[in-house]
């Protein structure tokens, strides 16, 4: 006689426990009647001790189509994985046709579900897309340690990652899903030392491999929404601050100073227990891309412990003794710079000699090995080799040539040789005739004139290079106008009212730091904006000319050829900063330096600043110019 539980029943441990009975049994009347009086939708997606699965675990191993359809139906989640196992229902599934359900309702999952994240990318152009992604974060190889703007974005990532996003992440059931509180501590605090003692590396590396938890979810975030950030076409207004917190994470760590200390290239071996669907991921030459970070070691034996070596008989299994889970090895070759860091000496566990392999690497598989087919007990069941994919017209520490010159036959090496004594001989004619030059008239390198500078009468607000005694560009390039973007980006400032001899000595600071330590031609931007006192809106900010509207700016990588680029000192929200940026704008617009219809870009430092601009013109003007926002 089968017991049935009382509608007033609040033990909601044992309402879990008779539907996971009920569900192992495919008992479909009594789970049916039992789910309507469960209130609790949590209920449905318990994990049940010992066994550590959920009751939509059983149904689907033990092939009950009918209740997996109810369950599914109901709300249960398909993203939980099981303790013992770490298995999702869907990898569970004891048919195509139980798998087949999860498939038809797919739309109406969340894009977080783990057997839906795409951990990587494959195709056949994927060194180019590479070579974008560094591209479009090469502004950050300008910030040493010590660059203030290092703490800021650092600051930004422990205000809102770690003590926003994380903390406040909906409870799904799924533990992969929630970091505990007091990691999230250990996490702010290694984050916190970073700032303080000036050295990221160290202490990401230190927050990445101590706690259990970060670099799963770190992970997922990447491969999930990373990205986004590269995607021109991608309207991610609603997570931007997330995305930009994960790509300070990766890039401050591609372009620290001190990475090369620690770089690694040679053969390295990563261990996993996967499924038949995630070993049909890998195709003989395919490339692929990873999104988030991946963790090796120099040490085979090391990855072929966590691989599962000789344990294929304890792995999950079909009640027919099919193998749902296989040990496998994967042997990565790293040929670049930049790609992966030895983390021997960071660690906090030592003994795994982990190498970390950074995210937008592009690896080619070369072979794949399935043991197997022909031995279903083989220590190892899969083995699948990685090369690593070089990049000679990317990045000069992309480049091989030193080994590609060293292997060329002795022809070429000869022709190599021949040309080098031309150009040589070309550079000393150049000097030559550059001293000549030199002793013949006065030397007249890139005037500091005003003149090339000036913005038209018409546009009395604002001031020359003169104003704030800017030094001599080293070059310049001509800009193609009218431009079409603007991008604008935030100078932080510890004054609050600031005078314009503040001005002056803070714009003349930024050109020395960006020509002097970041080898610029000139300060980056066209114009800055500064002053004002933000207790009297009647005073006005002033308009500062940097490199103007003629000349290239050196702000963003990606629009430096294409934009004009403000920097605004201070508080960016205030009425000065609004009405000095229009009126900016506004002889843009007039004198055909920038088009009617621009688009505002948005900074990465600056992520905010077009909301309010937005809302202000919007708010101030009857026939409003179109500002498309990005």
């Amino acid at each position: 006689m089968t017991s049935s539980l009382p509608e007033q029943s609040s033990d909601k441990e044992s309402a879990a426990d008779i539907l996971y009975d009920f569900c192992r049994q495919n008992q479909i009347d009594k789970v049916q009647n039992l789910l309507t009086t469960i209130d609790d939708i949590n209920i449905l997606n318990t994990i049940k001790h010992p066994t550590g699965s959920t009751s939509l675990h059983v149904a689907c191993y033990y092939g009950h189509k009918e209740l997996v359809q109810i369950l599914l139906d109901y709300g249960a989640l398909p993203s939980i994985r099981n303790f013992r196992h770490n298995l999702t229902p869907y990898e569970e599934a004891y048919t195509d046709e139980i798998k087949q359900l999860f498939i038809n309702k797919r739309i109406f999952y969340s894009e977080t579900d783990y057997d839906q994240i795409q951990w990587s990318i494959t195709g056949d152009d994927l060194i180019k897309k590479r070579r974008e992604f560094r591209e479009i974060i090469h502004l950050y190889r300008s910030y040493d340690n010590h660059h203030p703007i290092v703490s800021k974005l650092l600051a930004e990532v422990i205000h809102y990652y770690l003590n926003e996003y994380l903390k406040n992440m909906p409870s799904t059931g799924n533990p992969e899903d929630r970091v505990p509180e007091e990691q999230i501590k250990v996490i702010e605090d290694y984050f916190r030392k970073a700032i303080d003692e000036k050295d990221y590396l160290t202490y990401f590396i230190k927050a990445y491999t101590l706690t259990d938890y970060f670099y799963r979810i770190l992970n997922k975030h990447l491969a999930l929404y990373i990205l986004q950030y590269f995607d021109e076409t991608k309207n991610f207004s609603s997570n931007y601050r997330l995305v930009n917190c994960l790509v300070h994470i990766v890039t401050l760590l591609i372009n620290n100073p001190e990475i090369f200390k620690y770089q690694f290239k040679g053969i390295c071996y990563r261990g996993m227990r996967v499924t038949e669907n995630d070993i049909n991921q890998y195709q003989s030459n395919q490339h692929i891309l990873n999104r988030s970070f991946l963790s090796t070691s120099v040490d085979c034996n090391v990855a072929k412990y966590f691989a599962g070596e000789g344990q294929q008989s304890k792995m999950r299994q079909t009640l027919d003794q099919r193998p749902l889970q296989f040990s496998c090895l994967c042997q990565y070759k790293i040929k670049q710079d930049k790609t992966a860091i030895d983390l021997q000496e960071l660690s906090s566990r030592r003994e795994e000699k982990e190498i970390l392999i950074l995210p937008f690497a592009v690896f080619k598989v070369v072979n794949i090995t399935k043991n197997y087919i022909d031995n279903p007990q083989a220590s190892i069941s899969v083995e699948i080799e990685l090369e690593e994919c070089e990049d000679p017209e990317g990045d000069p520490s992309f480049a091989s040539s030193v080994n590609d010159i060293n292997v060329e036959k002795h022809p070429r090496r000869k022709r190599l040789y021949i040309l080098i004594g031309i150009l040589i001989s070309i550079i000393g004619l150049a000097l030559t005739l550059t001293v000549v030059f030199t002793l013949a008239i006065k030397k007249n390198p890139l005037q500091s004139n005003d003149d090339d500078y000036l913005s038209p009468k018409s546009c009395s607000d604002i001031l020359s290079r003169s104003v704030w005694n800017a030094a001599t560009a080293k070059s310049r390039f001509s800009l193609k106008l009218p431009v079409s973007y603007i991008a604008v980006q935030t100078l932080p400032s510890s004054i609050t009212s600031m005078t314009q001899q503040d001005c002056v000595r803070y714009i003349k600071a930024v050109q020395t730091y960006h020509m002097e330590n970041s080898s610029y031609d000139d300060i980056s931007y066209n114009f800055i904006i500064c002053g004002g006192y933000d207790a009297d809106n009647s005073s006005k900010q002033l308009i500062y000319t940097g490199r103007g509207w003629k000349y290239v700016g050196a702000f963003c990588l990606t629009y430096n050829s294409r934009a004009l680029g403000i920097g605004i000192i201070g508080n960016y929200t205030n009425i000065q900063s609004l009405n000095a940026f229009k009126s900016l704008m506004d002889c843009g617009t007039e004198n055909n330096y920038v088009q009617q219809n621009y688009t505002i870009v948005r900074h990465y430092a600056s992520p905010d600043i077009y909301q309010y601009y937005m809302n202000y013109f919007k708010n101030r003007t009857a026939t409003m110019t179109q500002y498309n926002c990005q």
